[in-house]
C-alpha cells in the first residue's frame, strides 16, 4: 500500500493544478458574457493605474510580446482598451483602459470574488485570508506576474 508521500494526488502542486483548472473553467464561464477571458484579467489589472507600454505589459505578465498584441486586439475589439502612440517615440504604443474597460475590470473582479466564495465555501474568513496570503507569498517567491 502506498503512503501519502508516494501519491501525486496528495501533493499541493497536484491539488493546485486541479483546483486551478476548475477555477479557470468557472471564471471563463462567468466572463464570457462580458466578452472577456481569464487571460485578460491580468492585463486589465496591470492597466488599473494608467496606460503602459506594450512591452512593459508583456514583461509584467511574463508572456511574449506577440501574445500581448493578441490580447490587446481582443480587448480593443470590445472597447475595453485604447492604443496611443508615444509622443517622444512614435514607434512605441501605450495601452490604456477605456471607461468600458474599467467597468469590465470591476465586473471581472466581482465575478472572481463570487467564485472565491463558491470554491472556498467551507473555509471561514480567517482560513480564506491565510490561504490568500500564503498563495500570494508563494506566487511572489516564484516571480509570478500580477501576484497580489
Amino acid at each position: 500500500m502506498m503512503d501519502n508521500d508516494d501519491s501525486v494526488a496528495s501533493s499541493v502542486t497536484f491539488q493546485l493544478v486541479k483546483l486551478g483548472q476548475l477555477a479557470n473553467n468557472r471564471l471563463a464561464e462567468e466572463l464570457a458574457p462580458l466578452g472577456l477571458r481569464p487571460r485578460h484579467c491580468g492585463l486589465l489589472e496591470l492597466l488599473r493605474d494608467g496606460p503602459k507600454a506594450q512591452l512593459d505589459l508583456a514583461n509584467g505578465l511574463g508572456v511574449a510580446p506577440s501574445v500581448i498584441v493578441d490580447m490587446i486586439d481582443e480587448l480593443q475589439d470590445i472597447g475595453a482598451v485604447d492604443r496611443v502612440r508615444g509622443t517622444t517615440d512614435r514607434r512605441r504604443q501605450f495601452i490604456g483602459l477605456t471607461a468600458k474597460g474599467r467597468l469590465l475590470a470591476r465586473r471581472a473582479a466581482m465575478a472572481a470574488r463570487q467564485l472565491d466564495a463558491s470554491l472556498l465555501g467551507d473555509l471561514d474568513t480567517e482560513q480564506c485570508a491565510r490561504l490568500r496570503s500564503g498563495l500570494g507569498r508563494a506566487a511572489r517567491q516564484q516571480g509570478t506576474p500580477v501576484a497580489p
